[in-house]
């Protein structure tokens, strides 16, 4: 993570999404610009955190880690993601992984700022209850996605979902490899292994070690059915 001084870029992520209706002058005063590279950590699970984070560039992928050490994805945060208001209302140790799938920037709000010019901050405090209950929403649906959607369907709405935004014409991505995709969605390697091969066999898609190169695009977003959006 890198830690930039830049007012105006600063101002202008503010303005681009109308933060100051909802953050008053001392958090303003007290925001950072965090840049985060491509695969970086924004938040570990267990953690302290010490901002709450506001995305306003780039994505980033959100999973949790199981009893089993398995890996299980909750959601994707793009712009204007908050990560780190679960953590304000209940306490600092982040509740999930929060990893980068391009270079990220962020709006950071140091927690003590908030707690000490936000506690009482109406404002403030109903964009957070927005924001809340819109992820109780989003990880509902995302729930519901995991149990009644066949893999296919899953895996493809997944590569799409973490196709870099600056490489769309090049639609070539880098995976974390098939097992760990396949922690994720909550299946088995073999399985995962019988999807790519199906699609493959169907010219949408061809994998090359840890690399996913679509062939297809419009029939891998037929399947994809934009089931994580």
């Amino acid at each position: 993570m890198k830690k930039i001084i830049n007012e105006k870029l600063k101002n202008n992520y503010i303005d681009k999404y109308s933060l100051r209706e909802y953050l008053n002058l001392n958090l303003i005063e007290s925001c950072e610009l965090h840049i985060f590279d491509k695969n970086e950590l924004i938040s570990t699970i267990n953690e302290e955190m010490h901002y709450m984070y506001f995305l306003v560039h780039g994505k980033a992928k959100v999973y949790t880690l199981l009893s089993t050490g398995k890996s299980l994805l909750i959601c994707f945060n793009k712009p204007l993601s908050i990560i780190g208001d679960i953590e304000f209302m209940d306490n600092n140790l982040a509740d999930c992984n929060v990893l980068t799938l391009e270079e990220s920037i962020c709006l950071a709000l140091p927690i003590d700022k908030i707690k000490e010019f936000a506690y009482e901050d109406q404002n403030f405090l109903k964009f957070i209850i927005t924001s809340l209950h819109k992820k109780l929403r989003n990880n509902s649906t995302y729930s519901a996605i995991n149990m009644l959607y066949p893999l296919e369907n899953r895996f493809a709405s997944y590569i799409l979902s973490i196709l870099p935004s600056t490489s769309l014409d090049s639609l070539i991505i880098e995976i974390e490899g098939v097992t760990h995709i396949s922690e994720l969605l909550g299946s088995s390697y073999r399985h995962l292994n019988r999807v790519i091969k199906t699609l493959s066999d169907k010219n949408i898609l061809k994998k090359e070690k840890n690399i996913i190169r679509i062939l297809n695009l419009e029939d891998l977003k037929s399947l994809a059915n934009d089931l994580y959006k």
